[in-house]
């Protein structure tokens, strides 16, 4: 079973902006200011046609899931899957999410920059979903240190992102780690985005998501995969999350051994029953949308920190 292993930027503090910076759909005055403003959307594109398939389809057969383990065993294979697009729920509690999202002419090394440059401020985030993002913020901003490639500047890093799923206000940190921990190879023309979904409230994990990128006769296609089983408890300091209960009672080293096993249980129970539905509606949603720009993007700001 894959667990989490902390890295430098997990025990560094919480960004002070998250608890200073107003939070906001769309966009403001000074948002309009950025020289990437003419990117900016008022409306995210509508989703492409196999997914409003797989929605109205409803839930798929819990067979069509796996598990976290088997990701890069089955990613990494030719061809595609019974579930390319869709969710369900495996026999163990999981809800395992399915995306897949044509791009013409988008490469993995785009998304790789995107991934490095979009966490910097708020207003790139909403680039990607401007119905849904409110805010974005760094753990360790690395886009000044030209010395890094944009793998290493947003690998082992957190990114601190509130949004939008469904209708649910959501406020994540995402610990995105080297895809080489889940057994993925590197492979020329590809890349993987794998990370750990968190809370900033408190060390506790949401579940696992990984995009693996790869070449198509026009671009590139991305696979994305959910696995959601909230639960884990993490070995974080209190001043890399809000101040608040969760933080101070989950990190207390008397209460975290009673905590631990019970977690995994209670956790899941919380999810609203719409979760699969709604993940699957934002991800194909966001994907969609900055393919529709993101070559142009990275052409006039990939040398941008």
């Amino acid at each position: 079973m894959v667990t989490y292993t902390p890295t430098a930027a997990d025990r560094l503090p919480l960004p002070a902006s998250w608890s200073t910076e107003p939070r906001y759909l769309g966009y403001r005055e000074d948002d309009y200011r950025k020289p990437y403003a003419k990117y900016f959307k008022t409306d995210t594109l509508p989703v492409q046609d196999h997914v409003r398939e797989a929605l109205l389809a409803g839930m798929a057969p819990t067979e069509y899931g796996y598990d976290l383990d088997d990701a890069a065993r089955m990613l990494e294979r030719p061809g595609y899957h019974k579930m390319e697009t869709g969710w369900t729920r495996m026999e163990n509690g999981t809800t395992v999410i399915s995306m897949l999202t044509p791009m013409a002419g988008v490469t993995a090394d785009m998304w790789d920059w995107w991934m490095s440059w979009h966490s910097v401020e708020t207003a790139r985030y909403k680039l990607w979903y401007p119905d849904a993002h409110q805010f974005a913020a760094l753990a360790d901003d690395r886009s000044a240190d030209r010395s890094l490639t944009y793998r290493q500047r947003y690998r082992e890093n957190v990114s601190f992102v509130d949004e939008y799923l469904g209708g649910t206000w959501s406020r994540l940190a995402i610990r995105f780690v080297d895809p080489a921990r889940l057994g993925f190879t590197e492979k020329p023309g590809y890349t993987v985005i794998a990370g750990l979904g968190t809370s900033p409230l408190a060390p506790v994990s949401t579940g696992w998501v990984v995009h693996q990128v790869r070449p198509t006769d026009d671009g590139c296609e991305m696979r994305s995969r959910f696995w959601i089983r909230p639960g884990e408890l993490l070995d974080l300091p209190a001043s890399s999350m809000a101040d608040g209960p969760g933080a101070r009672l989950l990190t207390n080293k008397a209460v975290r051994p009673l905590a631990k096993p019970l977690l995994p249980r209670v956790a899941p129970r919380l999810l609203p029953t719409s979760f699969g539905y709604d993940l699957l509606f934002h991800c194909a949603s966001e994907m969609n949308h900055l393919a529709s720009f993101l070559p142009d993007l990275y052409a006039e700001f990939k040398d941008t920190p």
